[in-house]
């Protein structure tokens, strides 16, 4: 598994990197203004062009809520992550970006997950391992209850629970993560299948389902 270390990230480059015999660790950023809270990770990896690549595209998301915070004037701003998955091949992590102008009801966030090769750095899309059809097949899987749908509170959604305008729900090749044990979920943001209170929903893949899309799709 990770280890993590909590340095501030103006601190990070007065600092040696801290070396471990495995050959994937983090440290753990923290980044912080009067309503600015960002907290990502620094990624580690035994092979330096595969960690410049991970490190890059997390970058990418810091510098867009810190754009947000100084250029755009955006009244809150917070990022944080999870680590869902982690193996000796592949690193799976869920970036969660939220801002709030300080006029409406609420604010607003948004979840990308990111699936990288650890060898390579490279991004792995879901048809690594799930081939769907089309956006029609995954809705209607959806909504026979072949494919569960989950709140950002693990609630399981009911048919009623739904907002779903059209009769096809996108395919998130490049939004979904690993869960372990053969399982993936590809990443809904809010009222894109369900209510803002719902949250980021996730559909989830079991090894059977996924198994049974691929022999209906070869």
């Amino acid at each position: 598994m990770w280890k993590k270390i909590l340095i501030s990230s103006g601190l990070l480059a007065c600092l040696s990197c801290p070396q471990f015999t495995s050959d994937a660790y983090t440290v753990l950023m923290h980044q912080t203004d009067v309503n600015m809270n960002l907290t990502y990770p620094l990624v580690y990896l035994y092979n330096e062009a595969a960690q410049t690549k991970v490190n890059t595209e997390i970058a990418i998301y810091v510098d867009k809520m810190r754009d947000l915070y100084y250029k755009e004037k955006m009244y809150t701003v917070n990022l944080n992550y999870e680590t869902t998955y982690e193996d000796d091949d592949y690193i799976s992590l869920i970036i969660t970006s939220g801002w709030y102008n300080g006029q409406s009801a609420h604010g607003y966030y948004t979840s990308q997950g990111l699936v990288f090769d650890k060898h390579t750095g490279n991004l792995i899309p879901a048809t690594n391992y799930v081939h769907l059809k089309d956006d029609e097949q995954l809705y209607k899987l959806v909504m026979e209850g072949m494919l569960p749908v989950f709140s950002s509170r693990e609630h399981q959604l009911q048919y009623n629970e739904f907002q779903i305008l059209d009769i096809k729900i996108p395919i998130r090749n490049n939004n979904y993560v690993l869960l372990g044990e053969g399982k993936i979920a590809m990443l809904y943001q809010p009222y894109e299948i369900s209510y803002y209170a719902n949250g980021v929903t996730r559909i989830v893949f079991t090894p059977e389902k996924i198994e049974y899309i691929n022999r209906l799709n070869s």
